[in-house]
């Protein structure tokens, strides 16, 4: 429970409607908890705060895992120990590339610049392996957002769910 002295007001549904640190109105009423806003924008009083229901954060953590299987796998991947672009625009001009080259004669060749503004030049059979390398990348961000969504749906808590992020799952990137 805090030190300091809380006020607050209770709407006709005797829900906390306002509240203060001092006694605002001649009808706000001394809290002998400490409010906090809920999870649902409401303010309680801590002892009687709801719990976000379980499979709501379970929809939240979800978002979180596809927001982290997209930035990993739009921000760049490995190929000739080089890190190429991976967002939308670089896979279409990559496959693009490739397809341009698959016409080509075999001693073409076309300069890429990398993620790092470095440039390397690739023959016809390594922009296909650029190729077949950022479809690897894709499917192994895939298949670890499947991976930690499979842990997702069996947690029992929230607690569980907490412990569940993109950073600390042990199939690293």
């Amino acid at each position: 429970m805090s030190t300091n002295k809380h006020f607050y007001l209770l709407d006709e549904n005797n829900n906390i409607s306002s509240f203060a640190d001092y006694k605002f109105d001649k009808n706000a009423l001394e809290a002998q908890d400490e409010i906090i806003q809920g999870y649902d924008g409401r303010y309680y009083f801590a002892s009687q705060c709801p719990q976000q229901p379980l499979e709501e954060l379970k929809l939240i953590k979800r978002e979180e895992i596809n927001q982290a299987r997209d930035a990993a796998e739009q921000g760049g991947f490995e190929y000739l120990g080089k890190t190429f672009d991976s967002d939308q625009i670089s896979a279409q001009r990559i496959s693009m590339a490739a397809q341009a080259m698959a016409l080509a004669d075999d001693t073409a060749k076309i300069t890429w610049t990398c993620q790092d503004n470095t440039t390397i030049d690739l023959n016809k059979t390594q922009l296909v392996g650029m190729v077949a390398a950022l479809a690897e990348w894709s499917n192994t961000c895939h298949q670890k957002a499947t991976a930690l969504k499979a842990k997702i749906d069996a947690a029992e808590t929230a607690e569980e769910l907490e412990n569940i992020t993109w950073e600390d799952n042990p199939a690293t990137l």
